[in-house]
């Protein structure tokens, strides 16, 4: 999955109703320029690593991770600690983008 692709998946999985539910504002995982109601477009300039944000977006939606397994070979157990830290009500410390 390239870069591009991960980002819209990320900004796709924002849109999530159970995701929205947990009123995460886009500025918190994209630069935003301080505008109050981004759209999806103007999401493309992530603050966070799009790997741990996807495995993080997935499992508050309650859908199958695309990025899990090569998270898991990139920096083994840390899918696993955001998907723990998530069903506990925690907010994971995400990393920047590599």
């Amino acid at each position: 999955m390239t870069d591009r692709e991960l980002n819209q998946r990320c900004v796709a999985l924002m849109q999530n109703p159970d995701v929205m539910n947990h009123m995460w504002h886009p500025r918190m995982f994209w630069e935003t320029h301080m505008k109050d109601n981004p759209t999806p477009d103007e999401l493309v300039v992530p603050k966070v690593d799009l790997m741990e944000l996807e495995v993080m977006l997935a499992e508050v939606a309650h859908v199958p991770s695309a990025c899990s397994d090569d998270l898991e070979h990139r920096e083994p157990g840390r899918p696993d600690l955001i998907r723990h830290m998530i069903r506990r009500g925690d907010m994971p410390y995400l990393n920047r983008p590599h």
